[in-house]
């Protein structure tokens, strides 16, 4: 392998520790343990956040470190579900009441926002990439937090499913996922998607040149053959039988369409289904956990639906491995890691017909459509009693595995990536942060390129008459300074202008904007977006007659915003 990359930067500060990251984080971890194999001469230096800094000590090699740069709760990723009793009851409230309480948690979550100003502002006054002699920068979970002007940038996507589903998330959720993608868009370099469906929806939902976003599936389905896939101690402790259980493993998520599920498998046992057949649903435990076990005490399927929580690797490769088969009723996926590693240990699959799975199961499953329990139910009888099917799928989904299986080969796909970026790479001026329409998040990122001369950059911005706030603090910062360059507060219905000086090897400025808003809280309308005040104009200028617009709105436009 090339070493013209001496030095990739990671960025696994949005990992978690368990099971909360789901696929993706399982897929992350191999990816890295196979480049750090094939690239020995580069140095791979991981961002992590402290919760699960000590839980990647696995991941230690000569050529791979780790570097805790986040000790408060992760600030540029979509939050978890961290409270998820409180999701389960605000669904539950009348509509006026669960209105109230939506502004008060997103009040509350402003404030721990905002409380986290200052790692904000230590990330941005030290340049943290060219403090470590990055040539790129790798970004597995989408958000390019710590790009900076000079060093190529790879983001993985791995799904769009608050674009098709947007009713499973949160106001803020979606506003934070849209605001994710978007940055990865205009900040990325390249963008590497997990399927071809991830790929062509990105391109799509992103207007995205498509030579920019490559497709590279995950390559990983052979791991469970590595592990300890005989050992039954894990089975008698759950109480299970081999070969007489069907085994659904998710997190507990409502795309993963488990009430659904539950209705089929009671169906399929009214329909003869044998009685010691169990359903078996792991996944991080969690107030939908609980709502889906009380379901299930009310269909009377207590005694044959098992939910024994969040499993490490290990234990659920035997799980898999020794199912009756793996029902998989997702109602989107972006690449569906489950369904090829049943196929790689010889266990017969049935998922859904949608999203990035016939992509992925291709003819080696049976396909159904997940919003019909009865197609599900008719699955798994047919997982369970026909001895021909099965026979025909345990060889098909063998052979379909054996082409998600080299890992290597992943990694390889992900280095070539990697250097065609680097070597292409231009550094470029850029402007992320802003909406088309001129609004502002609570955060204006800009870079600006390598220049012959000193350049100065100006931003004007403009608080409308109407704006929930009294004033907003702004604060600008600028990779090159470790000081604050700029402070100030603007009043409803004032504009601000900063100038910004920069060197001729260019750099970045972050204007933080505190508080921000949503307008769909304030009374103002259904938009959802996080947005702090308005962009008049932000032009780059390199001498009298060189001048660059990165962006300005027009007088016209101004006008005709209204709350």
């Amino acid at each position: 392998m090339s070493t013209s990359l001496r030095t990739i930067v990671v960025d696994l500060t949005p990992l978690l520790p368990g099971g909360e990251n789901g696929g993706a984080k399982v897929f992350i971890l191999e990816l890295l343990s196979r480049l750090a194999e094939i690239a020995p001469q580069t140095q791979f230096i991981l961002l992590t956040q402290a919760a699960a800094h000590e839980e990647l000590a696995a991941l230690d090699r000569p050529n791979m470190r780790r570097l805790i740069t986040v000790d408060v709760p992760e600030i540029d990723r979509p939050r978890p579900r961290l409270l998820p009793v409180a999701s389960f009851v605000l669904a539950r409230l009348p509509v006026r009441l669960k209105r109230v309480v939506s502004q008060l948690r997103y009040a509350l979550n402003t404030m721990m926002r905002h409380s986290d100003s200052e790692e904000i502002n230590r990330r941005v006054a030290e340049p943290l990439l060219r403090t470590l002699r990055a040539d790129l920068l790798f970004c597995p979970f989408t958000m390019p937090t710590y790009s900076e002007v000079g060093t190529p940038t790879i983001c993985t996507i791995h799904d769009l499913q608050h674009k098709t589903y947007p009713e499973f998330f949160t106001e803020e959720d979606l506003a934070e996922r849209d605001r994710i993608f978007n940055e990865a868009c205009r900040r990325a370099t390249a963008l590497a998607a997990v399927s071809e469906y991830s790929r062509d929806t990105a391109v799509s939902q992103g207007s995205l040149v498509p030579t920019r976003v490559r497709t590279i599936h995950h390559r990983i389905a052979g791991r469970i053959l590595s592990m300890g896939v005989m050992d039954k101690e894990i089975l008698s402790r759950l109480g299970l039988i081999p070969n007489r259980y069907l085994l659904y493993p998710a997190n507990f998520w409502k795309h993963k369409n488990h009430e659904m599920l539950l209705t089929a498998f009671g169906m399929a046992c009214q329909a003869g289904l044998a009685a010691d057949i169990q359903l078996v649903c792991t996944g991080a435990p969690g107030a939908r956990q609980e709502w889906l076990t009380r379901a299930a005490h009310a269909m009377n399927l207590a005694e044959r639906v098992l939910f024994p929580g969040y499993l490490p690797n290990e234990e659920l490769a035997t799980l898999i491995a020794n199912c009756r088969g793996l029902v998989f009723p997702s109602l989107y996926e972006g690449f569906g890691l489950p369904v090829v590693e049943a196929m790689a240990a010889g266990v017969p699959v049935a998922c859904s017909n949608n999203t990035s799975l016939p992509e992925v199961a291709a003819n080696a499953a049976i396909l159904f459509d997940p919003r019909i329990p009865t197609q599900i139910a008719q699955a798994m009888l047919s997982l369970v009693e026909d001895e021909e099917l099965r026979a025909f799928l345990i060889q098909a989904g063998l052979q379909r595995a054996s082409e998600f299986s080299d890992s290597q080969r992943m990694a390889r796909e992900y280095w070539e990536l990697f250097e065609v970026s680097a070597a292409g790479y231009q550094p470029s001026d850029r402007l992320s942060g802003v909406y088309p329409d001129g609004w502002a998040g609570p955060r204006i990122h800009v870079e600006l390129a390598p220049a012959k001369k000193p350049q100065a950059l100006t931003i004007e911005l403009f608080a409308p008459q109407w704006l929930p706030h009294a004033r907003v603090h702004i604060k600008s910062l600028q990779s090159f300074s470790r000081h604050e360059s700029n402070q100030t507060l603007l009043g409803r219905g004032e504009s601000n202008t900063l100038i910004l000086h920069f060197p001729v090897e260019g750099g970045v400025a972050d204007i933080c904007v505190t508080p921000s808003f949503v307008p769909a809280h304030s009374g103002f309308g259904k938009d959802t977006r996080d947005l702090s005040v308005l962009l008049r104009q932000c032009i780059i200028e390199r001498g009298a007659t060189d001048k660059v617009v990165l962006h300005t709105l027009s007088e016209n436009i101004l006008a005709a915003i209204q709350p």
